[in-house]
């Protein structure tokens, strides 16, 4: 937390300004350039365009682009800086107008810049260092660690500069950030030796075909009252770094797949030349049950970095208990007594009681020597623990173990072979027997799982790839719990409701049993059946009138018909309709006399008249 607030704060300018120059400001025809423009503001906020509108005789395409911060007083400052790389077939003046970019949501107008390409540039012209990435081998496998070094020369007169927030830019591949190594040597250029700024890492290729790396970095001097002189070779110069974005032509990298022939048991996905060193016993005299650590080292004999090996698996034997490598060791290289030089963190490595100073000499560096010296060698050691079993073991079980050498293209065998022990009977453990069945099983191969192959048909389909949040139709979805709550709380008190009202039920269900009979009648006046036709206009008539009683619809007759009619109808011909319907029915059912049931079809009209008036009240 301490560290936290003593950061100094980001100051953002309340009105961004931008630069915009080349680099070098004259070239020759078809020399690189480099148009470079500069914001005091976050990359983020920089809404940059797509295309700078430059010279048609300018071939300009984007390069680099990255935010460093700058000490300003109290705060740190943010620069951002924009590349392009140009080029000039012709000798002329070429110059970039001006145009406006977007930062912070406010319009910056980015000045404009010329380039001049003259046949022969004079000789007092500035030139900035030049960032060169050098791989060792352009030809790799998946999986393959390289070398990767960013070197950038120094000036005429032994100025050299740090190189800051180098990295590596591009696609299908990693960087070990954490192994990385920088340092200042001589090196000779065009037969004039120099110092030059060197900066090392590992790149691992994790996707095959063609591959484009290309590295940047900004120029970081260091924060010195006066030089820092390294007598003979090379000078740091003093005062505020001036941070510009240097970067390197792309490189392309061929990576291939490793052979699936050949391969041999124990693969981890080792690339490189290894050796496998005798292995080491804690004590070769062992009881039954007790836990001993098996040491393995693991030497690295090729040119490249020491890959990050993967212990192989620990084998499955009857009389051993193998647990898997726990931990592993890498070998550290040793630094020798000379000056060391870190930019980024501004501090130096010297010989033990010498402080540098502003201006005071250090011990030279002799030309081609490096002041950090690479593992010629790198060496790692696995931890295995194992557990006898039985007293009839007699030497450790091998461990089947195996690497790809890419100088050979071809599968080594680095199994690691036994080692003699003698196992003596001891205190048998209380988990002895679940580890020794543990072990007899282990001998049973595990089915190794597969892929399906392709499905002989297409699954299910979406119509859309727009998410269900965003149709339409969700927010109706949404309203579905609370249309299903509000329907259950209306039947709920419609359903009380009818309890303390059955009048409404009772009527409902005449209404239904009316209109029943009515189709019933209507059937039989077409088909001229009267029997049928007298039984159902009564019926009829009977379940219109139950209601108001109540009473059931049977015990009805004619005389509690006529009193639910109008009173002029009851004394006229809906009366005599109603007395006629009753009195055929009645007497085709109790009497012996024989009545015609077809006179009542001709009163249909009125009959349904009644009906009407009937259904109206209920």
């Amino acid at each position: 937390m301490s560290l936290m607030t003593s950061q100094p704060q980001i100051a953002i300018a309340a009105n961004p300004t931008a630069t915009a120059a080349f680099d070098p400001p004259i070239v020759r025809p078809g020399e690189q350039a480099f148009y470079r423009v500069v914001f005091n503001a976050l990359e983020e906020s920089i809404e940059w365009p797509g295309k700078v509108p430059a010279p048609a005789q300018l071939e300009i395409r984007p390069g680099a682009h990255g935010q460093i911060l700058q000490m300003a007083g109290a705060s740190l400052e943010p620069r951002t800086s924009f590349n392009h790389r140009v080029r000039a077939a012709n000798v002329g003046m070429f110059t970039v107008p001006e145009y406006v970019v977007k930062v912070y949501g406010k319009p910056v107008t980015v000045p404009a810049a010329l380039l001049e390409v003259v046949a022969a540039p004079p000789a007092g012209v500035r030139t900035t260092p030049r960032l060169m990435l050098e791989l060792p081998v352009t030809n790799l496998y998946v999986g393959q660690a390289v070398s990767v070094r960013l070197a950038m020369p120094g000036l005429a007169g032994g100025i050299v500069q740090g190189l800051g927030q180098p990295q590596l830019t591009g696609q299908g591949f990693l960087v070990d950030l954490g192994g990385a190594r920088q340092r200042i040597e001589m090196t000779t250029t065009a037969g004039v030796s120099l110092p030059a700024f060197f900066y090392e890492t590992t790149l691992t290729p994790v996707m095959t075909g063609k591959l484009t790396v290309s590295a940047q970095g900004f120029t970081a001097g260091n924060r010195f009252s006066g030089p820092i002189v390294i007598t003979g070779s090379a000078t740091i110069p003093g005062g505020p770094p001036q941070y510009t974005l240097l970067e390197s032509d792309p490189v392309e990298l061929h990576v291939r797949a490793l052979p699936t022939e050949g391969e041999l048991p124990g693969f981890t996905g080792g690339i490189g030349r290894f050796a496998v060193g005798p292995p080491q016993l804690v004590t070769n005299v062992l009881h039954v049950g007790d836990p001993v650590r098996l040491t393995v080292t693991i030497t690295n004999h090729g040119d490249g970095p020491l890959a990050r090996l993967v212990a192989p698996p620990p084998p499955q034997v009857p009389d051993w208990q193998v647990f898997a490598a726990h931990d592993f060791t890498p070998a550290q290289p040793v630094l020798p007594p000379r000056a060391v030089v870190q930019p980024d963190v501004r501090t130096f490595i010297v010989e033990a009681g010498r402080q540098p100073t502003g201006g005071r000499a250090v011990p030279p560096v002799q030309p081609g020597a490096r002041t950090v010296p690479e593992a010629v060698q790198g060496v790692v050691a696995f931890n295995y623990t194992l557990i006898p079993l039985t007293e009839a073991a007699r030497a450790t079980p091998p461990i089947p173990f195996s690497c790809f050498d890419p100088d050979t293209g071809s599968y080594a065998d680095l199994t690691i072979p036994s080692v003699p022990v003698t196992v003596l009977p001891g205190t048998v453990p209380a988990d002895l027997q679940a580890l020794t069945q543990a072990a007899s099983t282990a001998g049973e191969a595990e089915k190794e799982l597969i892929l399906h192959g392709l499905a002989a048909s297409r699954g299910r389909t979406a119509a859309s790839l727009v998410p269900p949040q965003q149709q339409a139709w969700f927010p109706f979805i949404q309203l579905a719990p609370a249309a299903a709550f509000f329907g259950l709380w209306n039947w709920d008190r419609r359903r009380r409701y009818l309890e303390q009202h059955p009048d409404v039920v009772l009527r409902r269900r005449a209404r239904r049993a009316l209109r029943r009979q009515w189709r019933i009648l209507r059937r039989a006046a077409q088909t001229a059946d009267a029997p049928r036709f007298a039984a159902a206009a009564v019926s009829a008539l009977r379940v219109a009138c139950a209601p108001h009683y109540p009473a059931e619809p049977r015990a009805l007759v004619g005389a509690d018909v006529l009193p639910l009619l109008p009173e002029p109808d009851r004394t006229g011909r809906a009366g005599e309709v109603v007395h006629r319907f009753f009195e055929v029915t009645d007497a085709s059912n109790f009497s012996t006399a024989s009545t015609n049931p077809a006179e009542l079809l001709p009163l249909q009209s009125y009959l349904e008249r009644v009906l009407q008036q009937l259904e109206d009240r209920l």
